[in-house]
């Protein structure tokens, strides 16, 4: 190769280079500036060279996805797939174009390349449901769908219906601006028309000009139940001027004007419009006093998000994101409120058939119910939105499937599309009265609670449902028991906007107890059992045993978590006077059985009674080889001290016992030196010692066969030895 034949194959190279340098600018210009059409083309032939970028096949796949040019946009990204370099934004958008062409089974591969950490509200939609896609199509024969006549050959969508007329938007040329045209797909600007419905069309259609008409997009529109109030999506236009963001953006705004004298007032804007973001799609509440609203303002999840304000002492309050049950990470577009409660809108994030599809979601209490697809035929593989609800079977809705742009269809339903309102009424199940004031929890399916509120002072409530969805009632009401209605799936068409009756039953808190012998364990009657309340004194409870021992008492004002301190006094002729303290929290209703708490066993006073088994005294310990009398064997005699007092015609020894191991004189001289330091202490606590006497006994009185003296050693266990070892409070007289 010569010298001169090289310079003219570099030469040519760099010439070619700077050329497809230059054209990748411009198309970077008109990227930039959101002129899809002339992006898509421009991508396109530079794509086709020699060192084409995977640059060049994401936006021409992306072009042509934003101009509804799905097939060719599949063919890009198939190209730009096939190599690396592609990021998580371009698996998503040919994740969607690929929804848009229902090749589902390569949408979700295309999908798991993206990052665990991104698209995560989609992921889970995705996850939840799989695509779902002949659950979507289980009602199409539900609907019969018509394309309305009013359509032209461009874009036709967003219906809105006032005192029998139809508003709605359109890019069909007009003569205002001679016709302009925007770059995103070369289509005329968008203006407010407006047509007579006639049956289930509409005709004589015509352009909206009062105050309508911009050289930029107008609507969607939308008004108040009286038509005195307006709201619009406006570009951002000041002094007739675009204003653009300062990342050279133009954004929406809501404007808002009232009628004067049944002429329209001049235009203002929604105080939260801005110019870094965008504001728009406005659905207004029948009083004006409710707007949602459509934005990418800061705290969105995704590209476009459903806001809400509410309009209240004169000020809109600051809006709040529905949230995720609402919004995903994608578009959730174009909201229509039908009711003034149930909330229609489009999105390409939750689980459709491809490209926007429409749900819908109600309130329930401070959250909304998960967004339910409307399914086919109104939603399919491509763009659908613009819905509008007339009634529960009828509506409108726009869409761009089939070979045209956006149309509006009509659409009529053989059973409701959505759920509704349920009346509740709570009330007593033995008087049948109505009870204000209950808890009310309506629980899902997932046995997530998605509703909580409160009945009225005539035991009534409202909440919303979905008619193909379970679920469980609960009915809490202090001094009741919770009452638990089940509704299944399917079998809210009866209830919907009619009334349900939920019965719940009476709660019982009380004591209960029985008193027996501690000898034999048999009931004792006629004993007398006074409670005294710790916090209230004066009105002590009195009650006398049956012939089976037992008292009961139910109150009439307490109720769960009532904490309750007693002290109960046992009292019969010939049997020891007993007095404890208790202590309890009332954790469930029914009767509280005093005997889990108390030591309900009574001891005949006579001489050899053993008062220890009165109060459940526990084994008194000394340390090894001494008589000084322990912590915790005080808080057992403390007990005796406390009987004693009860009972000052008593007079009782306390004796001390050994086992076997261990010379018997030691075990002698060791246990009443411990007997007398056990009298010696309840003498110090105020008892008289003229009424108790210590006494050691060592190991002659064994109550088993555990001997180990005189030559005699009977094999015994641990606990057979610890038998012996004992301290007994016997009754050796009774005082007149």
């Amino acid at each position: 190769m010569n010298k001169a034949t090289l310079l003219f194959l570099i030469l040519s190279t760099t010439t070619l280079l700077k050329s497809q340098s230059n054209k990748e600018k411009i198309a970077d210009k008109y990227f930039a500036n959101l002129e899809y059409l002339p992006a898509s083309k421009m991508y396109e032939e530079l794509a086709k060279s020699k060192h084409a970028k995977i640059k060049y096949y994401v936006r021409a796949g992306e072009s042509n996805l934003n101009i509804g040019n799905y097939s060719k946009a599949q063919k890009y990204y198939e190209n730009a797939y096939a190599n690396t370099g592609m990021s998580d934004k371009d698996f998503y958008n040919y994740y969607q174009v690929l929804k848009y062409n229902s090749n589902y089974n390569k949408a979700s591969e295309v999908f798991s390349k993206i990052s665990n950490d991104q698209y995560k509200l989609i992921r889970s939609n995705i996850n939840r449901k799989n695509f779902a896609i002949e659950e979507l199509k289980k009602d199409s024969g539900n609907y019969s769908l018509k394309r309305l006549t009013i359509n032209s050959e461009e874009n036709d969508f967003c219906s809105y219906l006032l005192n029998n007329q139809m508003y709605f938007l359109s890019s069909r040329r007009n003569t205002s601006f001679v016709g302009r045209k925007y770059g995103w797909d070369n289509s005329y600007y968008l203006d407010v028309y407006m047509g007579d419905i006639e049956g289930t069309d509409v005709k004589k259609c015509q352009v909206v000009k009062e105050g309508l008409k911009t050289k930029a997009h107008e609507g969607p529109i939308c008004f108040t139940d009286d038509g005195n109030i307006q709201f619009i999506t406006r570009d951002n236009l000041v002094n007739n001027k675009l204003k653009k963001s300062s990342e050279n953006q133009v954004n929406l705004k809501i404007l808002v004007r009232k009628k004067e004298n049944n002429n329209w007032g001049a235009w203002f804007e929604f105080p939260f419009n801005s110019n870094e973001y965008s504001c728009g799609h406005p659905a207004v509440s029948g009083d004006g006093n409710t707007l949602y609203f459509v934005s990418d303002m800061p705290g969105s999840f995704g590209l476009t998000d459903i806001w809400v304000s509410h309009y209240k002492n004169n000020n809109w309050s600051k809006p709040e994101n529905l949230g995720k049950s609402v919004n995903s990470e994608g578009r959730e577009m174009f909201p229509h409120l039908f009711n003034n409660e149930v909330l229609f809108y489009s999105s390409d994030g939750k689980v459709g058939l491809g490209g926007l599809d429409i749900f819908y979601t109600m309130p329930t209490g401070n959250d909304y119910f998960e967004a339910q697809n409307l399914g086919y035929p109104i939603n399919s593989q491509f763009d659908d939105f613009g819905f509008l609800a007339k009634t529960t079977t009828q509506g409108y809705f726009a869409s761009n499937r089939g070979e045209t742009k956006d149309d509006i269809y009509s659409f009529e339903s053989i059973n409701p599309i959505i759920g509704g309102s349920i009346n509740l009424v709570v009330k007593d199940n033995i008087t049948k009265k109505y009870i204000p004031n209950t808890k009310i929890v309506l629980i899902a399916e997932n046995s997530k609670s998605i509703y909580k509120g409160v009945t009225d002072d005539k035991g009534e409530i409202r909440f919303n449902v979905l008619d193909d969805k379970g679920y469980k009632i609960a009915a809490n009401k202090d001094g009741y028991k919770e009452g638990i209605e089940i509704i299944k799936g399917g079998g809210l068409k009866v209830l919907i906007n009619s009334k349900k009756e939920v019965f719940i039953e009476s709660m019982i808190f009380g004591l209960i107890g029985s008193i027996s012998d501690a000898e034999n364990a048999l009931p004792i009657d006629g004993v007398k059992v006074t409670i005294t309340d710790g916090f209230n004194q004066t009105q002590p409870l009195t009650f006398t045993t049956d012939k089976e021992g037992g008292f009961k008492h139910t109150y009439k004002d307490k109720k769960i978590g009532d904490e309750l301190s007693y002290v109960i006094k046992l009292e019969k002729e010939g049997y020891l006077t007993k007095i404890q303290p208790v202590d309890m929290v009332i954790k469930k209703d029914g009767y509280i059985v005093l005997n889990d708490y108390l030591n309900n066993k009574m001891c005949k006073m006579k001489l050899g009674t053993d008062i220890g088994k009165a109060v459940d005294l526990k084994p008194i310990y000394f340390d090894l080889d001494k008589s000084t009398v322990r912590m915790d064997a005080k808080l057992e005699l403390d007990k005796i001290v406390q009987l004693l007092k009860q009972n000052p015609e008593i007079v009782i020894e306390l004796s001390s016992h050994t086992d076997c191991r261990g010379t018997a004189t030691r075990n002698l001289a060791l246990s009443d030196r411990r007997a007398k330091a056990s009298a010696g202490y309840i003498i110090s606590k105020g008892i008289s010692q003229s009424r108790i006497y210590g006494k050691g006994y060592g190991e002659s009185k064994l109550i088993n066969d555990c001997k180990c003296e005189n030559m005699i050693n009977i094999p015994c266990s641990e606990e057979q030895h610890a038998q012996n070892r004992r301290t007994e409070f016997k009754i050796t007289k009774i005082k007149p």
